[in-house]
């Protein structure tokens, strides 16, 4: 297979410059994800899930209708070296607070989950930058940050509570592909850019199709 011809992405990101990453949760926006960071140059990604795609999974990530029934990872990892090549390394389980290393980006659906990896990152000098993404219905909220900054620390920490706390408890209870994609967009942004060299902390919110760039 040829490598990707990556020549009109030259003067934005060079993909030399990527870093291994880990995307915990390959629903809607962590397919589109990793399916992203291929796309830009990325060959080490690491994806975890436990789940099989469903019928009602179709229409919001990358999944086609006939993987419906396959693991999640299986199905994306034949997606994603078919259209880039890439070889993406699979964990077919539900992250349980494992060790985690380099670029991680949490993309579950529900608070009591997102505080398990945020429990692994925070002030881990192993990772290197850290991204969440929160979806539901026309809801995105994207949030990329140092993990090992006192400042960036402090700020999450208030952006953590219980899901029985949540306002949307379970982020994936409804959506649709424009937001999805939306919060993968970002969330890519937020690791090429950290990966250039630029600002870590990139905070994204957007509401009814408005996205918006939020200095915390």
């Amino acid at each position: 297979m040829h490598p990707l011809n990556l020549d009109q992405q030259d003067d934005i990101f060079d993909p030399l410059m990527a870093k291994p990453v880990t995307i915990i949760g390959v629903g809607s926006v962590g397919s589109w994800l990793a399916l992203n960071m291929a796309s830009v140059g990325c060959t080490d990604i690491t994806v975890w899930d436990a789940d099989d795609v469903e019928s009602h999974n179709v229409p919001m990530s990358a999944y086609g209708r006939r993987d419906v029934g396959k693991l999640k990872v299986r199905a994306l990892a034949e997606l994603v070296e078919l259209k880039t090549g890439v070889r993406i390394k699979t964990v077919e389980r539900m992250y349980a607070g494992e060790p985690l290393i380099g670029s991680v980006v949490s993309c579950v659906d529900w608070m009591d989950e997102r505080r398990k990896v945020w429990d692994r990152v925070r002030d881990n000098p192993n990772v290197d930058f850290f991204a969440d993404t929160r979806v539901s219905e026309e809801f995105v909220a994207v949030y990329g940050l140092d993990p090992c900054d006192p400042d960036s620390m402090r700020h999450y920490d208030l952006l953590m509570y219980p899901s029985s706390e949540a306002l949307r408890p379970m982020c994936g209870l409804h959506g649709i592909i424009y937001v999805a994609q939306h919060a993968a967009g970002a969330a890519c942004v937020c690791l090429t850019s950290a990966w250039s060299g630029g600002r870590k902390e990139r905070h994204y919110r957007m509401r009814m199709g408005e996205l918006m760039q939020v200095i915390p």
